[in-house]
């Protein structure tokens, strides 16, 4: 068996050096941290897109409480601001119960509901010549962990009438 000497006279040895596997696992960490990072970022972009998704369903769900109680057009406590904490002094069981969604669904939610006057004949709002209703959504968009959370809007426009 011969064995292979290197030019300094002692035996050469197969491996790693620590040096060499102290650099593969520093390397390796970066691109475990970089990973963990954008599945961060994935994961927060999927909850912010659930939510807006559901905004259409918590939409028609108005339009339908809204179609199933016309009157509520000429409640005078109709057009309010709503929160989690206010939400049960809505006009009518079916508002209030919609409310309660929308304020467990949307984190600090804040629901605005405007009318003005009938867009045809600006006629102002009533049951016999409707109205227009602006619904405005407001909550609190949790971020990635060490990113603010930020506060998102979305409006909806309605033309109620007979």
């Amino acid at each position: 068996m011969t064995r292979i000497r290197n030019v300094g006279g002692r035996a050469a040895s197969a491996g790693f050096t620590l040096l060499s596997v102290l650099v593969a696992m520093l390397i390796m960490g970066f691109g475990l941290l970089g990973m963990v990072r954008a599945t961060l970022a994935v994961t927060t972009a999927t909850s912010q897109n659930e939510t807006l998704s559901s905004m259409a369903a918590l939409s028609n769900g108005f339009w339908g409480v809204v179609q199933a109680n016309p009157n509520l057009l000429a409640t005078s406590s109709f057009a309010n601001t709503y929160t989690s904490s206010n939400y049960a002094s809505a006009p009518t069981m079916p508002l209030q119960t919609w409310l309660g969604l929308v304020t467990s669904t949307l984190p600090g939610a804040q629901v605005t509901i405007a009318t003005g006057p009938d867009s045809a004949s600006n006629a102002a709002c009533a049951v016999a010549t409707g109205c227009t209703v602006v619904l405005t959504l407001q909550w609190t968009q949790v971020g990635a962990p060490g990113v603010a959370a930020a506060t998102r809007t979305q409006t909806f426009y309605y033309q109620f009438g007979l």
